[in-house]
């Protein structure tokens, strides 16, 4: 155990030296229904019920069925395909869920993680993916014992304020059992005789989680009365600590886009800060497009704030990005968690009559006219032209106008002022192995689009901004 975690826990058996778990003379079923009321209170969301099949998430399922059914889209259930249980859990999950008149959402995972970030980050990818279909909101079954759990775990770590908050963080995810112990939950299952699954990992202590629960926490409640309690506050402490960050963050002129995919912040925002405070609030800006940040990240971000170079960027861990650029608005930051590799995106080939409706995050509309101007985002094909569209490489060249003799598509990238970072993704039109149209940027001698020619097969090209 760390010393700064020995002397954090020093300081809050101090602050809150004997508190006990609140003892509540109600039924079970009284008090979950009033957690759940207290919970769905502050939004009308529709929302995506996170079931897994153990207690815990079951008593999530009924309880949502019987009190607040109207509000339920779909249920998700996730097999991780570690195993028949796993199966077996997400089979019980979408037999209940049915039974109960709700739909469900039902996936195995293409490939077996082996370790509980994988698990997890297949998990959330896939729960997150059913939230956007429904335009709803994510809810989970996690406990106050989880809390607990996740604070120590982090707090093992080295974590600072931002990571003790754990579960009880400012988040798009609804938890309304976050205040109720699995004991609480245990007693309504039980009084209600609802079907659950115990997973064989809980028992398990292979994983950092299993060793905190079943051997480590025992100790400390043991030699330490009132430790579990005293952690909990100090995880409210640092949740109310980053509920305040981010209030800080609503009024900074943050301009989060359409997908979740990318951000924008004045850069006098952080630039009007120390570095200890730029320290605090990169990671919370970083957060608001899923990246996260960890100390080399936040170090290498409060170190590119004070550059002044308009276009530089610096690439962090797991591809984001950050770029400093400027518009209308002034000079701005803009964060950009990582696409998708260009090599996943389908190379096309076929014939002119039929471009791609999308290629990467670009579309290609077909017009039903020639267009009255020059535009470099339209473009004329001759009917049966075989055509290629694939990302720009380094190297590629155009023959213009302006260069009969041909020019680093690079050249008209700047001059067209296409950021670096958008590059790699930008599309590329050729025809017998020649570059004939750079969509918004330019359309070579080779382009076979003369006007007046009926023939033609017109396009324009259409970018999906993130």
């Amino acid at each position: 155990m760390t010393k700064a975690l020995l002397c954090e826990m020093d300081r809050a058996l101090t602050e809150f030296p004997l508190l006990e778990a609140p003892a509540y003379d109600v039924a079970p079923s009284d008090l979950l229904r009033a957690v759940l009321e207290v919970a769905l209170k502050g939004s009308n969301d529709p929302l995506v019920l996170a079931v897994s099949g153990g207690r815990d998430s079951m008593a999530l399922l009924h309880a949502m069925a019987r009190w607040a059914p109207q509000r339920i889209a779909t249920v998700a259930t996730f097999d991780h395909g570690t195993g028949s249980y796993a199966t077996d859990a997400a089979s019980l999950v979408a037999a209940q869920a049915r039974r109960l008149g709700l739909t469900v959402v039902r996936e195995r995972a293409r490939t077996t993680a082996v370790n509980e970030a994988g698990w997890r980050d297949a998990r959330w990818s896939f729960l997150r993916r059913v939230a956007r279909g429904f335009t709803a909101r994510v809810v989970t079954a996690h406990t106050r014992d989880d809390q607990l759990e996740t604070i120590v775990m982090r707090a093992l770590r080295g974590s600072g304020a931002r990571g003790l908050a754990a579960l009880a963080a400012p988040s798009p995810v609804l938890r309304p059992w976050l205040g109720v112990s699995r004991a609480e939950l245990a007693r309504w299952v039980e009084s209600e005789a609802l079907l659950y699954l115990e997973d064989p990992m809980n028992a398990s202590l292979r994983f950092l989680r299993g060793r905190v629960r079943h051997e480590w926490l025992p100790t400390f409640a043991q030699s330490a009365p009132g430790f579990a309690e005293a952690m909990l506050a100090l995880g409210e402490r640092a949740a109310a600590w980053r509920r305040d960050v981010e209030r800080l963050l609503d009024g900074s002129g943050i301009a989060v886009h359409a997908n979740g995919g990318r951000l924008t912040v004045p850069a006098r925002f952080l630039e009007q800060t120390t570095d200890g405070g730029r320290a605090v609030l990169w990671p919370a800006i970083c957060a608001r497009v899923g990246v996260t940040l960890d100390a080399n990240g936040t170090r290498a971000a409060v170190g590119f704030t004070m550059s002044q170079r308009r276009g530089a960027h610096i690439t962090l861990a797991g591809g984001a990005t950050i770029e400093r650029r400027h518009d209308g608005r002034g000079d701005l930051f803009e964060v950009r968690r990582a696409a998708s590799h260009v090599a996943m995106w389908p190379v096309y080939e076929g014939p002119s009559e039929a471009l791609p409706p999308r290629f990467g995050r670009w579309r290609f509309r077909r017009l039903g006219v020639e267009p009255l101007a020059h535009d470099a985002w339209c473009i004329g094909l001759p009917t049966g032209t075989p055509v290629v569209v694939r990302p720009w490489t380094e190297g590629d060249r155009i023959r213009t106008a302006g260069a009969p003799a041909g020019r680093r598509v690079t050249r008209y990238f700047t001059e067209s002022r296409v950021p670096v970072l958008d590059r790699p993704s930008w599309p590329v039109v050729v025809v017998a192995g020649e570059p004939v149209w750079i969509p918004g940027v330019c359309r070579g001698l080779a382009a076979p689009s003369r006007p007046g020619r009926p023939e033609l097969i017109w396009y324009r090209c259409e970018r999906e901004f993130d």
